[in-house]
């Protein structure tokens, strides 16, 4: 298991390297090495501070692809996968916070767990808004954030 971490973050530095002479806006979010599957595959998760498109991470994989097959540290067939995020995913960087401004952010800190829009990021920690007040959340108490999508309001029903 010691051995897979460490090739997961040579892996991650090894792609954040190539991704900076190609694609400099793009950042690693999380880059892991799946060996349960018929064919050992790269599992590559990428952003950039404004969001990444499906045509970005088509133009990684690309990229990506040929460069791979040359490393001797990784198996020598090997797949790739590269996708954003996506909301649902737990938000894993600081970096990822200000392009979710307004969005609703589920928080797991050390005392619980809360759900709020997220109004502002700082050096701190975060600010959410829930039930109308404002609740600075710092960053060594959370645990766990990650996007939900506003549940839809039942419609009232009109007496007819």
């Amino acid at each position: 298991m010691q051995a897979l971490r460490e090739i997961e973050e040579r892996l991650a530095q090894w792609v954040s390297d190539e991704l900076a002479q190609a694609f400099p806006h793009v950042f690693v979010v999380e880059a892991r090495l799946r060996v349960h599957t018929p064919e050992p595959e790269v599992y590559l998760r990428v952003d950039t501070d404004t969001g990444i498109t499906l045509d970005e991470c088509v133009k990684i994989h690309l990229y990506l692809r040929d460069r791979l097959s040359g490393l001797d540290w990784l198996p020598e067939k090997v797949g790739l996968s590269v996708s954003s995020p996506g909301v649902g995913a737990p938000l894993r960087l600081r970096r990822q916070y200000p392009q979710n401004i307004g969005r609703l952010l589920f928080v797991r800190t050390r005392t619980g767990s809360l759900r709020g829009v997220l109004t502002g990021v700082s050096d701190e920690g975060i600010q959410i808004r829930r039930n109308h007040r404002l609740q600075k959340i710092r960053w060594e108490d959370i645990q766990m954030a990650r996007v939900e999508l506003p549940r839809a309001r039942r419609p009232l029903r009109s007496k007819s």
